[in-house]
């Protein structure tokens, strides 16, 4: 099926009420290690929408949300000490694109998921090629033959983490509905700032270092390879076969296995597998720790805090231990890792960060997601993004918009499911060659069933 989506109109959203000026958001040292390069492109899918000023609503209460939320508002410059980025909080305004899809209807497909033209449902510059200028937050509504709703969202992660995204959209949302804001958003950074002096007390294991000229990053890949990205689901029998196999082998650990352990195990263990690689080589799993989970941080870190507040543990093994081994071994990893994370570790990379960046220097994860050893992993599941309701119905889908290379050669996002509880869904991307062995691989088949 052809379809195309016209764009309707363009606009630029401002806060309601003009923020006090000057206003500077100073960003903290966890948001540098995300780069301001790329948007991270998502769709919501709403049902029909009966409102015929629906647009026109929808830029309204996103002018209100805007005034708590400004600083999504302003535009990213680098502070007057030329080494870091900050934003300001300029009301420049976030883009709001109408668009169309006249030709086209939810039912066209048996699961939205395969929406064969999602990548047209986002604003289209997914590169932040003008830094200075560029919207921290885009926006696109289309609306379908059917009367669906897209929503589709271009975010800046540099300024945004996924928990922070989602409360976002969640805040709009209730604003959209004519509600009080339940948490209001808490900008502050300094919760996450460096000792002075700085004192790097523990190793900072899980990040590195470039020139900020220097191209080869964490991100860099070959790009000369085809790319595959395919959609797998569990349900809640094979998350519980998973995570029975787990906790009856031979390096089990007292209690069963949390999802996430087992999940990430098998992840490592199946792509290492279909990689085939030399048993003496490292490979690495690199995934986020919320310091905003229970005693991660003190004090701790408001619910409401907007801003990246991950660590991102980067986990590596030989990989003939990770293949030979039993999957427990594998879930042993991540269960040491995630309880051995302890708050000096990260105050540790804070301050190791102000140190780099004040050398004018780049901070990267410590993965290798080059050569094809590493993976790249964050999960979503436990965000509420199937809640979000504006007021004519809850989202019926959700897709993170994966565009390969994102963030190298092999990456893999834990989703909710739309049918909720322990239903998972696992979005994966890895050259083609790779992922042709892994949809056929007996033992990731076993857990999980390619979406369809």
């Amino acid at each position: 099926m052809a379809s195309v989506v016209t764009v309707l109109g363009s606009w630029t959203v401002k806060p309601e009420t003009p923020t006090p000026q000057p206003r500077i958001h100073k960003l903290s040292n966890l948001d540098f290690h995300i780069s301001f390069e790329n948007y991270t492109k998502q769709v919501y899918y709403f049902p029909p929408s009966s409102r015929d000023d629906l647009v026109e609503s929808l830029r309204a209460s996103l002018s209100r949300v805007l005034v708590p939320f400004y600083v999504l508002a302003g535009r990213v410059r680098r502070a007057e000490d030329g080494h870091k980025l900050e934003v300001d909080c300029n009301d420049a305004g976030v883009s709001f694109v109408e668009a169309s899809a006249p030709d086209a209807s939810f039912s066209d497909w048996k699961n939205m998921a395969f929406c064969s033209i999602e990548q047209l449902l986002n604003p289209s510059e997914v590169a932040i090629t003008d830094p200075d200028t560029a919207p921290i937050f885009k926006v696109q509504v289309t609306k379908f033959k059917c009367g669906g709703i897209a929503l589709g969202i271009l975010v800046a992660e540099l300024v945004l983490d996924g928990s922070s995204n989602f409360a976002f959209v969640n805040a709009w949302s209730e604003i959209h509905r004519g509600l009080p804001l339940l948490r209001p958003p808490v900008f502050a950074s300094n919760i996450f700032q460096a000792r002075q002096p700085p004192a790097i007390i523990l190793p900072v294991r899980d990040y590195y270092s470039s020139p900020i000229y220097n191209t080869h990053s964490a991100k860099a890949t070959d790009v000369t390879s085809e790319y595959a990205v395919k959609m797998f689901e569990m349900d809640p029998d094979q998350v519980d076969d998973l995570i029975r196999d787990v906790h009856s082998g031979p390096y089990s650990y007292g209690r069963p296995p949390t999802s996430f352990e087992a999940t990430s195990a098998m992840i490592w263990k199946a792509i290492t597998e279909a990689r085939d690689l030399q048993d003496s080589i490292i490979t690495s799993y690199v995934y986020a720790i919320s310091l905003k989970g229970k005693n991660r941080w003190n004090p701790p870190v408001p619910a409401s805090y907007i801003g990246n507040s991950i660590h991102s543990p980067c986990l590596t093994a030989k990989a003939g231990d990770i293949k030979s081994r039993h999957l427990s071994y594998a879930a042993r990893l991540f269960h040491e890792d995630i309880l051995s994370t302890t708050q000096e570790h990260m105050q540790s990379a804070i301050d190791w960060m102000e140190m780099e960046l004040g050398r004018g220097r780049k901070i990267n994860l410590n993965g290798d997601f080059v050569s094809g050893t590493g993976i790249y992993s964050t999960s979503l599941h436990s965000f509420p993004v199937y809640s979000v309701d504006f007021g004519w119905g809850k989202t019926v889908h959700y897709s993170l918009v994966m565009q390969p290379p994102w963030y190298g050669n092999g990456v893999t996002v834990i989703l909710p499911s739309p049918r909720g509880g322990r239903h998972r869904r696992l979005l994966i991307s890895l050259p083609a060659i790779h992922m042709k062995k892994l949809v056929n691989h007996e033992f990731f088949c076993k857990y999980t069933t390619l979406g369809s």
